[in-house]
C-alpha cells in the first residue's frame, strides 16, 4: 500500500465515522433513484439510520418514487446527507430489507443501502446549517413515534 492510498483510507474511515455519528435519527438526507425508464427522482428523508457495517437503513413510503424504483430492481442510489457542518455524498446499492415496518404511521418499507462510495461535499471555510424540523405543541407525541422508527431501522441493520 502506498502512503497516498493509506491517507485516502484514513480519510474514508473518518468520513464513514462522521456519517454514522450524523445518522443517529432525524438528520436529513436526499435519496436519489432512477426509474426503469431512466427518469430521476429525489426524496427528502429524515427516517435514516447508519450502521457500523457501512450500511444505511431508510424508511421509504410505499407511495414514493424512490420505493417504486428500488422495488422494480433499479437498486443503485445516491444519498446526500445534510448535517450541521457536514455534507456527505454516498452511493451504493439498495435492497428492501423489510417490506412493512411496524413503527411507522403509514405504509413504509425498510430499505438498506450498502455504501460503496463516500465523498465529503463540505466546503472549507463555509459553515453549513442542516435543515431542521420540530413538532408543534399538539404533535409532541410524534417524537415517540420517531424514536420507535429509528429503533426499528437500527434493528433492521442489526439483522444484516
Amino acid at each position: 500500500m502506498t502512503p497516498h492510498a493509506g491517507v485516502e483510507g484514513d480519510a474514508e474511515r473518518e468520513l464513514r465515522r462522521a456519517m454514522r455519528a450524523a445518522l443517529g435519527g432525524g438528520t436529513a438526507a436526499v435519496v436519489a433513484t432512477v426509474s426503469r425508464d431512466g427518469i430521476p427522482a429525489t426524496a427528502l428523508c429524515t427516517w435514516v439510520v447508519a450502521g457500523a457495517s457501512g450500511s444505511v437503513a431508510i424508511a421509504l413510503d410505499h407511495r414514493s418514487s424512490a420505493y417504486a424504483n428500488i422495488a422494480s430492481g433499479n437498486n443503485r442510489v445516491a444519498l446526500e446527507i445534510l448535517a450541521d457542518d457536514l455534507v456527505i455524498a454516498a452511493r451504493g446499492e439498495a435492497h428492501i430489507a423489510r417490506e412493512s415496518m411496524t413503527a411507522v404511521p403509514f405504509p413504509c418499507a425498510a430499505v438498506v443501502v450498502q455504501i460503496s462510495e463516500i465523498r465529503d461535499h463540505s466546503v472549507r471555510g463555509i459553515r453549513f446549517h442542516a435543515p431542521t424540523y420540530e413538532f408543534g405543541v399538539d404533535k409532541q407525541h410524534r417524537g415517540d413515534v420517531e424514536r420507535a422508527i429509528f429503533a426499528e431501522l437500527a434493528g433492521v441493520l442489526g439483522e444484516i
